[in-house]
Formats: C-alpha cells, sequence, structure tokens
C-alpha cells in the first residue's frame, strides 16, 4: 500500500526532464529494439506499391543517364570557347592567343596619332533615306511606317493578350518550332520530367499519408515500434525526395534552355530571311518594336514562363488526383466533390474582379524594350553627343524614358491588389470551407478508439489539405496563363510578321517566274524568234537579266517613304544603262533621291513603276556581280581577317571548325595528316597572302606589315568601330573589295573621311582590277573616273538629267526628265 502510495504521489515526466543526451540514447535504444520492424514494415508497404517502383526506377535512371549525356556532350573546348566569349563582352577588350596563353590586349594605334574612337560618323544629310524617327520605336503605336505596312494591317494588336483561340493557337505554332518529332530532344525532356512529376507527387501524396499516421499513431499512443516505422518511413521518403526535386530543377532548366534555343535559331532564319531585318527595322513592317528585344529578352521570358508552368500545371493536377482519391476511402466522393464545386464558383467570381495580366506585362515589355532603344541610341551615338554638349538634354530623355516605365509599372502595381486580394480569398476560404467538409465526418464517428481516430484524422486531413492547395494551384494557373500570354503575343506578333515577309518575297519570285514563262510560251505559240530581255522581263518591280548585260533602269520612279503610309516622289521616269566599263557618278542635293535609287537596285525598296534589271552571277561561280560599298562599312567581331573575307568565311576559321567537329565525333586528327593536311595549310596561306594584298592596295599595310606591333591577321576585336578611324574603316571596305574582285561595285560616299589626295589613288586600283563602279560623292574631282553622270535635280518633281563625258575632258547631255535642262 505504501509503495501504491509512492507511486500515484510520484510526478509526471514531462519533456523537460528528459535531457538531450538522454534523449538521444533512448531514441538509439529504440531504435535498436525496433529497427528490424519499421525496416521490414516499410519495404513491405513499397513492394506492395507497383506503381511507386516503376516510378522510382524510371526517374532514377533518366534523371542519371540525361545528366551524364549532358556532362560528355558539353565538351571542355565548348566550355572554354564560351569563357573566352564571356570575357571579351564582359571587359570589351581584344583577346589574344600566341602558344595557347592568353596575352594582354592590345590597342591599334595610328602613327599619326589619329584617334581610334568612335569618330563622328560624318553622314551627308538626305532626307529620302529612312529617318532616324522612324527607325525608333514608337511606344502605344502598332501603325507600320514603312511601303508595305498596309499589308500587314491584318496583323492583331489590341486584344490579343488574352486567353482565348488565338492564345492557344500561338502557343501551339511556338511549341511545334521546339518540337519538330516525336522523338526530339526537346520533348525527350517533357518525358523526362512528366515521369519526375509522376513520382513527386507519389511521393508527396503517399508517402506523406504513411508518414502522418505513423507519426500520429506512435505521438497518442506513446508507442515506439510506430516512431520507428515512421523514422524509417521519412528517411526514405527523404533519400527519395532529394534525388526526385534535384532532377525536376535541372530538367525545367533545360526545356527552358532548350526551348529558347530552339525558338531563338528559328527567329535568326526567319529574321535573315527575304530582308526582314531590312523590313522590320527600316521600313517598320509589321509595325514591330524593339525586335532585338523581342528576340532576345522576350524569347528568353517566353522559355523561363513556358517551362515553370508545364512543371507547376502538371504536378497540382497529379497531386489533386491521387490526394482526392486516398482521401475518398475516408470521406466518400461526395463531400471533395462538393468541397471543389464550391471552390470553383468562387473562384470564378474572384476572378472577375482581377484585372488581366496579360496585357499589363505586354505594355511594360514595351516600355522596357523603348528605355533600353534610348540606352543604346546614346551608346551608339555617344561621341556626337559629346562634341555637341547635349549631355543634360539626353538626360531628359532618358528620364522620360524611365518615368513612363515606372509610372506604368505603379499603375500595374495598384492593379495588382486586386489580384493578390481575390488570390489570397481564394486561398484562404478554402482552408475555411474544406475544414468544415472534413470535420464533420469525424465529429460524429464514435466507434473508433481515440488514438485510431486521431490518426486517420490526421492523415486524412492532411491529404485533403494537399488537395485543396493542389485544387486552388489548379484554378490559379490562368494568373501564370495570363503573364504567358503577354510574351506569346509579342512572339506571334514577330514570327507572323516574318512569315508575311517571306510568303510575300516568295510571292513575288513565283509571279515574276510565271509571268516569264507565261510570255515565253505566247511568244513560241506566234513563231516569235530570238527573244529580248524586254520581251521577257516587265512589270514594276525589280528583274534580273542574264549573263552580264550591266545595269539598266526603264522608266523608274522612285518615293521614299512617308509615315503616313504614301510615297515623296524623288525620280520620275529615269532611263539609262550602265555597261562593263561605264562608270557611273550619280550627284544631286541632299535628299534629291542618291541613295533611294540604290535601295532600288539592290531590291531593298520596290520601285512606283519601271523595271531595273541587274546582271546575274556567271554559271559555275559563286562571286556576286554586285557589291556595296556604304559610308560605314559593316565590321563584325572578329579578327581582321574576317573583316576582309566578309561575308565569306576565312579558311583559317573554317579549318578550325572542322578539327573542333572531328574531335567532337572522336575523330583523330591524325586523320588529316598527309597530302590533305598540306593542301588545308596551303590554301589557308594562299588566302592569308591575298588577304595581306588587299590590305596593302587599301593603305593598311601597316596592320599586316609590322606597322603597328603586335597586331596580324588574326588579332580580334569585339567592337572594331572603336579601334578603327573613320577613314580606316572605309578602307577596310576597299579591303574587302579588292578580295572579291566584283564585275561592279556600289560606292555610296565611299570615300568621304579619307584624304582628298588619296581617294584617286584608290578609285585606279578598283577600275584597274575591272570593276565597273556606280558612285554617289559630292567631291567634283571624281567626276574624272567616271563615264556618265546622272544629276537628280531634288526638285520635288522627280528631276534628272543624265551627261555623257566626251574625251573626258567636256560633258553633253544625254537624257533628261525636263525638255528645258540645261
Amino acid at each position: 500500500t505504501r509503495a501504491t502510495m509512492t507511486a500515484v504521489a510520484k510526478p509526471p515526466v514531462t519533456v523537460k526532464d528528459v535531457g538531450l543526451v538522454q534523449g538521444l540514447l533512448v531514441v538509439a535504444a529504440q531504435l535498436k529494439k525496433y529497427g528490424r520492424d519499421g525496416l521490414d514494415t516499410n519495404i513491405k508497404v513499397v513492394r506492395q506499391d507497383k506503381l511507386y517502383l516503376a516510378f522510382l526506377a524510371i526517374s532514377c535512371v533518366g534523371f542519371s543517364s540525361l545528366a551524364a549525356r549532358e556532362f560528355v556532350a558539353l565538351s571542355s573546348r565548348d566550355r572554354r570557347s564560351a569563357s573566352t566569349a564571356i570575357k571579351e563582352c564582359a571587359t570589351m577588350l581584344d583577346l589574344k592567343e600566341v602558344d595557347g596563353k592568353e596575352k594582354k590586349e592590345q590597342t591599334l594605334l595610328s602613327p599619326d596619332g589619329a584617334s581610334r574612337t568612335s569618330s563622328a560618323k560624318s553622314n551627308t544629310s538626305d532626307t529620302s533615306k529612312p529617318s532616324s524617327v522612324a527607325q525608333e520605336p514608337t511606344v502605344g503605336k502598332r501603325k507600320g511606317k514603312g511601303r508595305r505596312s498596309g499589308s500587314n494591317s491584318s496583323l492583331k494588336t489590341a486584344g490579343s493578350e488574352k486567353i482565348g483561340a488565338e492564345f492557344w493557337d500561338e502557343v501551339g505554332y511556338l511549341l511545334r518550332i521546339a518540337s519538330p518529332s516525336y522523338c526530339c530532344r526537346f520533348n525527350q525532356l517533357l518525358a523526362a520530367q512528366f515521369s519526375l512529376l509522376v513520382m513527386r507527387t507519389l511521393l508527396t501524396v503517399r508517402a506523406n499519408k504513411v508518414n502522418t499516421f505513423y507519426l500520429t499513431r506512435a505521438i497518442s499512443t506513446a508507442s515506439w515500434k510506430f516512431w520507428t516505422r515512421w523514422f524509417f518511413n521519412f528517411g526514405g521518403w527523404m533519400g527519395s525526395a532529394v534525388v526526385v526535386n534535384s532532377g525536376l530543377r535541372y530538367t525545367e532548366t533545360l526545356i527552358q534552355i532548350e526551348l529558347r534555343n530552339a525558338l531563338t535559331k528559328q527567329a535568326h532564319r526567319k529574321y535573315m530571311s527575304a530582308n526582314n531585318f531590312y523590313r522590320t527595322a527600316v521600313l517598320r513592317s509589321g509595325g514591330l518594336d524593339n525586335v532585338d528585344q523581342r528576340i532576345v529578352a522576350d524569347i528568353d521570358a517566353f522559355s523561363k514562363e513556358a517551362a515553370f508552368l508545364y512543371g507547376h500545371s502538371f504536378k497540382p493536377i497529379l497531386e489533386f488526383t491521387l490526394s482526392l482519391t486516398e482521401a475518398a476511402k475516408e470521406l466518400g466522393y461526395s463531400r471533395p466533390l462538393a468541397l471543389f464545386g464550391a471552390q470553383i464558383f468562387i473562384t470564378a467570381v474572384l476572378r472577375q474582379m482581377a484585372p488581366s495580366l496579360g496585357k499589363m506585362i505586354a505594355k511594360e515589355q514595351a516600355l522596357e524594350g523603348g528605355f533600353r532603344h534610348t540606352h543604346a541610341r546614346l551608346i551608339a551615338h555617344a561621341e556626337e553627343v559629346a562634341l555637341l554638349g547635349g549631355a543634360e538634354r539626353e538626360i531628359g530623355i532618358l528620364d522620360d524614358g524611365l518615368k513612363n516605365l515606372v509610372v506604368t509599372q505603379r499603375w500595374h502595381a495598384l492593379q495588382r491588389i486586386r489580384k493578390s486580394a481575390a488570390d489570397n480569398i481564394s486561398k484562404f476560404q478554402g482552408l475555411l470551407v474544406g475544414s468544415i467538409f472534413v470535420h464533420v465526418p469525424f465529429m460524429v464517428r464514435a466507434a473508433n478508439s481515440e488514438g485510431e481516430r486521431i490518426s486517420v484524422f490526421r492523415a486524412t486531413e492532411e491529404l485533403m489539405l494537399r488537395c485543396g492547395s493542389a485544387f486552388t494551384e489548379v484554378l490559379l494557373l490562368g494568373r501564370n496563363l495570363d503573364e504567358l500570354a503577354g510574351y506569346t503575343h509579342r512572339l506571334g506578333q514577330l514570327f507572323r510578321t516574318m512569315d508575311l515577309g517571306v510568303k510575300e518575297e516568295n510571292a513575288k519570285t513565283l509571279f515574276a517566274a510565271k509571268e516569264k514563262l507565261a510570255r515565253l510560251r505566247a511568244l513560241r505559240e506566234n513563231g516569235g524568234g530570238a527573244l529580248s530581255d524586254g520581251d521577257l522581263n516587265g512589270g514594276s518591280s525589280t528583274q534580273h537579266s542574264s549573263g552580264s548585260d550591266g545595269i539598266s533602269f526603264h522608266k523608274v520612279s522612285v518615293g521614299a517613304p512617308e509615315p503616313g503610309g504614301g510615297h515623296r516622289l524623288l525620280i520620275k521616269n529615269v532611263t539609262m544603262a550602265v555597261r562593263p566599263g561605264n562608270n557611273l557618278l550619280i550627284t544631286g542635293p541632299n535628299g534629291s533621291g542618291k541613295t533611294s535609287l540604290l535601295r532600288v537596285l539592290a531590291g531593298l525598296w520596290e520601285p512606283l513603276d519601271g523595271t531595273v534589271r541587274t546582271p546575274t552571277p556567271v554559271s559555275g561561280k559563286t562571286q556576286k556581280p554586285l557589291m556595296w560599298l556604304p559610308q560605314r562599312p559593316y565590321l563584325l567581331q572578329g579578327s581582321l581577317r574576317d573583316q576582309v573575307v566578309y561575308p565569306n568565311v576565312a579558311l583559317a576559321e573554317s579549318n578550325a571548325k572542322r578539327v573542333k567537329r572531328e574531335r567532337r565525333q572522336n575523330s583523330p586528327p591524325v586523320s588529316r595528316n598527309g597530302s590533305a593536311k598540306r593542301l588545308d595549310e596551303k590554301n589557308q596561306d594562299d588566302e592569308d597572302e591575298i588577304v595581306k594584298k588587299c590590305l596593302r592596295l587599301a593603305g593598311l599595310g601597316k596592320f599586316v606589315d609590322g606597322g603597328v606591333q603586335g597586331v596580324g591577321l588574326n588579332t580580334r576585336h569585339l567592337e572594331w568601330n572603336d579601334v578603327l578611324s573613320g577613314g580606316e574603316r572605309q578602307r577596310v571596305g576597299f579591303a574587302r573589295l579588292f578580295y572579291h574582285k566584283p564585275p561592279f561595285a556600289i560606292l555610296d560616299e565611299a570615300t568621304s573621311a579619307i584624304n582628298p589626295d588619296e581617294e584617286g589613288l584608290l578609285y585606279q586600283r578598283v577600275l584597274q582590277q575591272g570593276t565597273t563602279v556606280v558612285s554617289i560623292a559630292h567631291r567634283l574631282e571624281l567626276r574624272k573616273f567616271h563615264s556618265l553622270e546622272l544629276k537628280l535635280l531634288g526638285d520635288g518633281k522627280g528631276g534628272w538629267a543624265l551627261h555623257e563625258s566626251i574625251g573626258g575632258k567636256e560633258w553633253r547631255l544625254m537624257d533628261s526628265s525636263a525638255e528645258d535642262v540645261d
């Protein structure tokens, strides 16, 4: 009795009475005692779940093989090449390799002390050229400013950010670009992530149910046996979750990269086809703003949103389905379905209160592009602004762009309050309504023991909470779709405009071919004799004659595009021919249409009327019959050799790429030893000698003859425009002309930055190699190198006069647009 009274009087043991070390010792002892039972029980449960085991194996094998394949595919050479590009872009310095080691960058310094900074481009003002206003993006306005803007009026721009049939069509179009076949890499990544998503859902639902049941039972009954089962179950769940979650993050990143890679490459191909880059940037075809941002930033944002949406849409759907199935074993299907029906109704009502994010995203991206373009223009014209002292004015321009962006973002932030409030109400009311549906069955159930009722309730409640959370995520996917819709609309606009440009070009070519064939058949049926160019070519578009008959204009009228959609007449009914050896000089005041006539000749603009014929390449030769030398020659990122051979690829570059390709394909370099390798090296050396000769002819021999220390054909610069002076850049253009030796060359103020006493020598060398030139120039000293002169009057009526040189001293009038021309 005394012992019983002592035991009753002893206070109960609390958590504070068990020390840290003592607790760990107790855990170790209980694990030792019940460890075998816990391990065997969990293994038995897992073995019974065949679906779980199958997806566990698929996920582990798929993730491991995918990571291993990526590691093998990304060779060390590719990574080193990417690291070099990172350094070039980050430092804007020159990188030169000598004996495989990087050396300090070297700056090209002119012996005469000429500045190498971006010099002022002294463009002769020609109002017939597209104005800078027409080239800059106009935020909020979608009208095309070019000649073909009217043909693109069918492109929708307003309200297209909403989710509807057009949105899904555009998403399907973009995804088909990344998924050209069922077995492509993109679909393989989608399949890999899908298996990982199923595995994570199984882990979340089934393992969590067992975890909750074991832990609640162990705590409610103070059973170390059930606690040990929970311990092993949680350990296995944690190990699997680490692998699955890591794989999901990795595959989502790869899907994003693959999607961006496919879309960007397709955009590049379409952008550079049918002169789409010129149509969109200069002619404003389709009314696109900031094409560069759409290709670089919007495709990246779309890829991230699409990859995120794929991973985070399947997960809640799968989790909802599996959780509902498990919970229905205790609650039946009527209560959960009634709960989710109420959720759908409440969410639909709340959704009407929230604004659309698609329009917000599209507007913010348009303003972001305009703001970025303003900074890009400042960088491009930094020297001009500095010379004019325009810093304060530019601050105002930059701040205006920032203000428009900030004001829009602040207003959208206010609008998003409604969106956030609706989302949170939808989220928390689900917990309240769900609790009512789940609590009642267990409150009225009295047959079970207390411990069992609590355990089953906690497991069921956890399942319903996850089911409700997953269901809410499914309903809130519309928010992610709204954000995706903004980027999808901008990319759909981009690809539709470029597709339209390609279709127009193909249709024009097909129509010309059919028309030519029809005339040929008609002449043959009528018993016609020899066919002239006039018999075969016709219409009011640029035509190409056969052979090397030269350049001809027949009643050609040229007009400059107006922002309103019309044209301003520059040249009317000009007729002339430029045969090989007859050099043409085009003169006239600013804005008279000199460069515009050359744009028509190049096919960038279409004539208002008349026919333009250009020579076609000689059969069997890759040489182009026409080559353009603009006032500002295009200099690419690359070596000095690359500048001269452009647009060709230098043999040194192609040989290096071939060697890298063979190494990637595990083809040993020794396979090229012998005569083939010696031939490659000989051809490369021969080409380098030709390039050096061309540079010397252009007056840039100092760069290859040791005049500038450490500079040669392999010298690379990220931006050659910042290294060479204006005159040197134009000389590079002449070196390019000497290298390609075209039959005809179009020189548009090509010597404006070169000393007058040296430009004559360059013209002599061009003529000596057999190239016929069509020049635009203001210096009358160049007339002696031409036999024809087309003088554009710039009178607003399209007036012109064609003169011919007599004996190189006198000029006589050959033709004109008016009878009273002196």
